[in-house]
């Protein structure tokens, strides 16, 4: 009830008196559900073409870089093969060139920065129409989850930088009522106060739950190991981090409900999200470019490669065919729930996830998770390449990690090394989350 007043009567009010057009953009794209293949790689391309003369026209660096490159006429680009031609960018393009990325038409933009992965800060900016498409697809993509705008919503998220004063405090709780949502800082979150989390979910008896990845898997593992009878929402949305089918197996036990994963970043928030019938990831084409690419810069579909994004709305800085450090597998195949989006297969985790051998031989990040859930010993681990020739395993144990299982786990590492990492296990009892509150698996330095 209270989602159709917010969006009916509380918004158009609130957007009014603010001078924003969520709703509308948000209407749009969900009409964009209803069309084809077809229609959808039609509008991709109107609106690609549209940014890529703006971009030329407004931005020094993109009109040097393309014409380096031969392009000389925008109009030269007439579909998504030329497109295929231009150059990838970089984060290191963008902080060695930042004015230059910058349009010459948006003085206004918002900006933002990230720590990535590596915690080296990245600064990026955006215009304001940009920024409300962006939270409309994010509504367009929780809303075919259950936990679109105005649903009754809980938040296991990370919580804002610095101090609150207490006008910030009251403020930031009216803006959530508003939306019909509680949020929960899963950075304080610790085996000492996981009952407090519990009972704040069990009072406020959400619709939906959205949150971090392991945060809500340290949750449901808890919830699991005391037996305790926790609220079932009607449905849980993952993001932020990679979601591993043992860790949605045991959040789906835990609360007895399905458990649906998103994927995006901080450059372009939602990028895609599964559907409630197959769980197969669809991509938000009508708004972003995606592409994957392999090592030397070649389109690949079926295959996994670097992701490139462009996204079609942003003219305050373009980012076009940019390489955000993520890796995904697409395919054309077309999925049996109704949504007409493409797919994304898989999500292949981070290119920093990708662990190598002297002879030249890439181990994905996913091998891990897989083999350590075998071990109850192990509470948590990460794994951490900083020389070509070995690699460091960090534990934190359960109970004792005894001789028989490090020679297991390392005989199975060595199946796809052959032999070529010397294997380092470390008992720790704390290991680091990035700046921005996740927990990163496998990192490698080299």
């Amino acid at each position: 009830m209270y989602s159709k007043i917010l969006r009916n009567y509380l918004m158009p009010f609130y957007e009014m008196l603010n001078k924003k057009e969520l709703l509308r953009h948000l209407n749009e794209y969900e009409s964009h559900l209803q069309w084809n293949a077809e229609q959808l790689a039609a509008h991709q391309w109107q609106e690609l073409s549209l940014l890529l003369s703006h971009a030329y026209n407004t931005t020094s660096f993109y009109r040097k870089a393309w014409q380096e490159v031969g392009v000389t006429d925008i109009r030269d680009i007439k579909n998504l093969t030329d497109f295929s031609t231009l150059p990838l960018i970089t984060k290191l393009d963008i902080q060695q060139h930042y004015a230059e990325f910058v349009s010459s038409k948006y003085s206004n933009n918002i900006r933002k920065s990230t720590g990535g992965s590596t915690g080296q800060p990245f600064h990026f900016e955006y215009n304001l129409e940009s920024n409300t498409r962006r939270e409309a697809i994010m509504w367009r993509g929780y809303g075919w989850l259950g936990a679109g705008l105005g649903e009754k919503t809980l938040y296991l998220w990370g919580a804002d930088i610095g101090e609150k004063t207490f006008l910030k405090a009251i403020k930031n709780d009216l803006y959530h009522a508003f939306y019909n949502r509680k949020m929960l800082n899963s950075f304080a979150m610790n085996k000492n106060n996981m009952m407090e989390y519990i009972d704040q979910i069990y009072r406020y008896k959400p619709s939906a739950i959205v949150s971090y990845v392991n945060p809500l898997y340290e949750l449901a593992n808890f919830i699991i190991e005391h037996k305790i009878a926790v609220y079932q929402p009607k449905t849980i949305l993952t993001g932020a981090e990679p979601l591993y089918p043992h860790q949605r197996e045991t959040i789906q036990q835990a609360f007895n409900c399905q458990v649906n994963d998103t994927f995006g970043c901080r450059e372009f928030m939602l990028m895609s999200a599964e559907c409630r019938k197959n769980n197969n990831l669809h991509i938000n084409s009508d708004h972003l470019v995606i592409e994957t690419v392999n090592e030397q810069g070649q389109s690949v579909k079926g295959l996994s490669g670097d992701l490139a994004i462009t996204d079609l709305y942003n003219y305050g800085m373009p980012l076009i065919r940019y390489l955000n450090g993520d890796r995904a597998t697409l395919i054309e195949t077309a999925c049996s729930c109704g949504n007409p989006l493409p797919i994304m297969k898989s999500v292949d985790g981070r290119k920093l996830d990708i662990i190598k051998t002297p002879s030249g031989k890439i181990i994905p990040g996913e091998l891990f998770p897989h083999l350590f859930k075998e071990f109850t010993c192990i509470q948590r681990f990460q794994v951490k390449q900083t020389t070509l020739d070995s690699l460091d395993i960090l534990i934190i144990e359960n109970t004792p990690l005894d001789i028989l299982s490090r020679e297991k786990i390392t005989s199975e590492i060595n199946k796809y090394t052959q032999g070529e990492l010397a294997i380092n296990f470390s008992i720790v009892n704390e290991i680091a989350l990035t700046v921005s509150g996740k927990h990163r698996v496998t990192i490698c330095e080299v």
